[in-house]
């Protein structure tokens, strides 16, 4: 808590931390800060730096004497397209929207039955437009095969190194037995 003494008023100022959740996924990253009532959208301001933090700051007034305030400082991802970060207040909730740059995967080729080069590589911007929504349905579609694939990977792994504990258990009290019994 911190103290102001203008003339013969004390105002005390509360820093607060709100609870923050990330949602992140291959396109976009969101912040949510889960804020305080009574705090507006006029009380916010947020800010982003030449090197990638953003900055949020608010604060509001609680009675005549008390403010409660606070900021958050979190580092943006590189491939963040810091000029569409965008943010919205509802019901007392921040919601920072971070879309992010979507990689074209290199190496990524897409056969076409009797395709000339001339319409593999294409020339316009409309062109340019067709290989970046094809780029983007390919990660939409694959991008939960690939997660639903690799869950299906972790659990067979774990089923494997179960069976085998299984079996080297069975050796060890195989072993057990031969030592203990008269020969």
């Amino acid at each position: 808590m911190a103290v102001n003494m203008e003339g013969s008023q004390t105002h005390f100022y509360d820093e607060i931390e709100p609870f923050c959740r990330w949602r992140r996924t291959e396109d976009i990253d969101i912040l949510e800060l889960h804020l305080p009532s009574g705090l507006k959208k006029e009380h916010l301001k947020i800010q982003i730096n030449n090197s990638g933090v953003l900055t949020i700051t608010g604060g509001c007034p609680v009675d005549q004497t008390k403010t409660i305030r606070f900021m958050k400082e979190t580092k943006v991802a590189k491939d963040c397209k810091r000029n569409e970060i965008r943010a919205k207040f509802s019901k007392g909730v921040l919601y920072v929207t971070m879309p992010k740059t979507i990689p074209i995967a290199a190496g990524l080729s897409v056969s076409l039955k009797g395709a000339t080069p001339q319409h593999q590589t294409p020339k316009t911007d409309e062109g340019m437009r067709n290989v970046a929504n094809c780029s983007s349905e390919f990660y939409s579609k694959f991008g939960s095969l690939k997660q639903r694939l690799w869950r299906k990977t972790v659990v067979e792994g774990v089923a494997a190194v179960v069976v085998v504990a299984a079996a080297v258990l069975g050796v060890v009290k195989a072993y057990q037995y031969f030592m203990a019994s008269p020969v």
